[in-house]
């Protein structure tokens, strides 16, 4: 069934009269009587009234999670339904844990100060249909929930599971999506080479090989970093090679990687099909 939506309805909704307009609502999702967690909500409502966006819950905590949500907006009952479809990244380790993903229907309301949303909510795992935890959502909208989540974007253009990225100098992110190789600046001959899986975990494999030789073979990457030094030649250029061995179950294959000495921090991420490669170029710095 269509819904309409009534824009006057509230002033959370005074300004969507074009669509995909951002809404940031922050509190807290309660499993039980002692046990909750931060909940955060950023999301769009297209003209035909469909939601779109991601949610964040354990910010700065242990089981950090960003998950990507989908749903609809009925401007008649005045709800929110929506439900978490795939992790986007988080700090729990996919691998030995199951995550529990919401499905919930949240009414809005509003007073002289804020808008609010809450309701119950159900987790069913992946498979969609066992469920795994039950409570209660209570968020309302706030000019802090907009600060934390746009910080929280910027920071997830490259994120490590675990901390900030510390950017160098004015260096941004790099994506390599083709065969078309990049040229980093290297100050001295020892290299830390951080690398992992920063999306949803799908069985993706890299190898990497320096000058020629490999140096990682058939590596299956995780959210858990993996780091290595490595040395470089004595010459003015080097090259490393990262190799896409398959594109796991959600192509193409993605890796993030930090290439770090002690006075640069690049942070990269790789895109590829099976075979291709993608080539970062070492240069040396020349000594003052």
């Amino acid at each position: 069934m269509k819904i309409i939506v009534a824009l006057s309805l509230f002033l959370v909704f005074a300004k969507i009269s074009q669509a995909a307009d951002t809404l940031y609502f922050a509190g807290n999702i309660k499993i039980s009587k002692t046990v909750s967690y931060k909940y955060y909500l950023r999301f769009t409502i297209d003209s035909e009234n469909q939601l779109n966006g991601y949610s964040l819950s354990d910010p700065g905590g242990p089981s950090e999670t960003k998950t990507k949500i989908s749903g609809s907006f009925d401007s008649v009952k005045k709800t929110f339904s929506f439900q978490e479809n795939n992790v986007l990244r988080s700090k729990v380790n996919l691998k030995e844990n199951d995550l529990c993903f919401v499905r919930a229907t949240l009414v809005l309301k509003k007073n002289k100060l804020v808008e609010s949303l809450s309701g119950k909510f159900t987790g069913f795992k992946i498979d969609k249909n066992t469920e795994c935890a039950n409570g209660q959502i209570n968020l309302i909208n706030t000019d802090r929930a907009k600060v934390i989540l746009k910080t929280w974007d910027e920071e997830d253009k490259f994120h490590d599971n675990s901390k900030k990225i510390a950017r160098e100098n004015s260096g941004k992110l790099l994506t390599l999506s083709n065969e078309k190789g990049k040229t980093l600046s290297i100050t001295g001959s020892t290299v830390k080479l951080t690398f992992w899986d920063n999306g949803q975990i799908d069985g993706d494999k890299i190898a990497i090989s320096l000058n020629g030789k490999y140096i990682l073979e058939d590596y299956s990457l995780t959210a858990e970093t993996k780091v290595m030094e490595i040395t470089l030649s004595g010459n003015a250029l080097d090259t490393l090679k990262i190799i896409a061995l398959n594109e796991g179950t959600i192509p193409p294959n993605t890796a993030a990687i930090k290439i770090e000495t002690a006075v640069e921090n690049y942070p990269i991420l790789t895109k590829a099909i099976i075979n291709e490669v993608r080539t970062i170029y070492l240069a040396k710095k020349k000594s003052e």
